[in-house]
């Protein structure tokens, strides 16, 4: 079994009285389970989770191909360094902390200008820094993440559910 970190959607699931948000990776806790796997997550900003994998290749491979789900780096102790991150990846990195809600200067403050300085855990910190409060808008049939800012579940739990 192999461990992938993933950013994944939140989706909207009807309820007997107003709708209600899950963690899109739930889509798949049937087949991970099947094969011995499991997932564990925090919210985080943008309507989004923070998920620790742990699947076989294939399957780490079908969430990775699956619209809206992102596989983090290709990392798995919080303890890693990112010294050896592309060009390419911190551009990555860049773009998912921006498309999630957080600003180019908390951004820059957190990696200090350079996330190759930085460890995984690090990282992952600054993604699980925050979540907003959702409500439902029955006038728009809508759930919207506008409300005060709310505890997240700490990255530590999320690492150690999933081994």
């Amino acid at each position: 079994m192999a461990i992938g970190w993933f950013i994944c959607p939140y989706k909207r699931r009807l309820s007997e009285r107003n709708p209600t948000r899950y963690c899109a990776m739930d889509d798949f806790t049937l087949v991970l389970r099947a094969e011995g796997g499991d997932w564990s997550e925090t919210e985080v900003l943008g309507d989004a989770a923070l998920v620790k994998v742990r699947a076989s290749e294939t399957t780490l491979a079908i969430i990775a191909g699956t619209a809206g789900f992102h596989r983090l780096l290709n990392k798995v102790l919080l303890s890693e360094s990112l010294s050896d991150l592309t060009a390419l990846q911190l551009n990555f990195v860049n773009t998912r902390l921006l498309a999630l809600g957080y600003s180019q200067a908390e951004i820059d403050a957190a990696s200090g200008g350079d996330w190759r300085t930085k460890m995984l855990k690090d990282l992952f910190q600054m993604i699980a820094k925050r979540r907003l409060k959702p409500r439902y808008d029955a006038d728009n049939d809508l759930i919207v993440l506008d409300g005060p800012e709310q505890p997240v579940r700490p990255l530590k739990d999320v690492d150690e559910a999933v081994t």
